[in-house]
């Protein structure tokens, strides 16, 4: 498929399934009204504040950029969760047009104020339900190694994870997290 084929005009909503209002069970940090959020396709309007904030969410400048490609060229799967209309998260990850293809996860950021709250999981959860609707057989994700809060967070979602040497090149190992779907 040509790369043309891929660009959405601003606001453009991808085909697949749409929005989704998530009200996450109560767990640890869970807002005690249980307020729903709002899942849905990252538009342009969506994209321009994550850059915005991305440095203010990780308490400094962040390692890994939201590189406009994520918009553009591979926005297709791209998600951001809401509450009362504020960003509480975004997910910017593909479909990998791979000989069986692969849902893979980029970037992900949860504002400060909703972590801990159920956002990263209903990011993955329709993220998955996404790539699964596109044929994908499995999503992958990867860290550095030492991220032990992404470890952990991957497991609880029922990710394998384990340490590839080399991956990044020589002597540059890497989390790879990945999970049938």
């Amino acid at each position: 498929m040509a790369a043309a084929s891929h660009r959405r005009a601003p606001g453009a909503r991808p085909a697949g399934p749409g929005p989704a209002t998530v009200v996450p069970g109560r767990g640890e940090g869970e807002p005690a009204s249980g307020e729903p959020m709002q899942i849905r396709s990252l538009t342009k309007d969506d994209y321009d504040r994550i850059v915005s904030v991305v440095d203010h969410w990780w308490g400094g400048p962040a390692g890994e950029r939201p590189h406009p490609v994520f918009y553009y060229e591979l926005g297709e799967h791209a998600l951001v969760a809401e509450r009362d209309g504020e960003l509480a998260g975004f997910l910017l990850g593909f479909v990998a047009p791979t000989r069986l293809p692969l849902g893979y996860v980029h970037l992900v950021g949860i504002h400060p104020d909703h972590r801990r709250q159920g956002v990263g999981r209903a990011l993955y959860e329709r993220f998955g339900a996404r790539c699964q609707a596109a044929g994908a057989r499995g999503i992958k994700a990867i860290s550095f190694v030492g991220d032990e809060s992404a470890a952990r967070f991957h497991e609880a979602l029922g990710f394998e994870v384990r340490v590839e040497e080399d991956y990044a090149g020589p002597g540059r190992a890497r989390l790879v997290f990945r999970r049938e779907l």
